[in-house]
């Protein structure tokens, strides 16, 4: 496996817990033990990996300030904090669907990233298609719970 392209897998495997969530209750599996209920394990990852992604846009913006179209530190803490927000003041559905609209906004950021040459077009294929297969899962869950 090429260095250059491992964050294409591990950007991949990190999409199935969210599509987990939509396949394993069609299986009847609505609780992995000993841990807890399926969706509220899939409501915890989405809030690591929404952080997670605002920390790649901090990193960036600590590498190339000058080169950013606009302040990330403020653009994506301000997402992460409001997603952290709604998942603890909201019931469970709704926090997820923020998470599907905050990871949606995020990919809007690499989109203007990906403008200014801050990233390759195929790490912003790969984010595209990992997002969506993320948000795509986080509403049919909103849908069903």
């Amino acid at each position: 496996m090429e260095k250059r392209t491992i964050y294409r897998y591990l950007t991949l495997a990190g999409v199935l817990p969210f599509v987990a969530g939509v396949i394993l209750p069609i299986a009847g599996i609505q609780t992995v033990l000993p841990v807890g209920e399926l969706h509220a394990l899939v409501g915890s990852y989405g809030l690591a990996i929404v952080s997670f992604l605002a920390g790649t846009h901090w990193a960036m913006q600590l590498m190339a300030p000058a080169k950013t179209p606009f302040d990330l530190f403020v653009a994506s803490n301000t997402i992460f904090l409001a997603t952290w927000f709604a998942y603890i003041l909201l019931s469970l559905p709704w926090a997820l669907l923020i998470q599907a609209l905050a990871l949606l906004a995020l990919l809007h950021i690499d989109h203007r990233l990906r403008a200014a040459g801050l990233t390759s077009h195929r790490y912003f294929g790969t984010r595209v298609g990992a997002t969506f297969a993320a948000s795509i899962s986080l509403i049919v869950i909103f849908t069903t719970s």
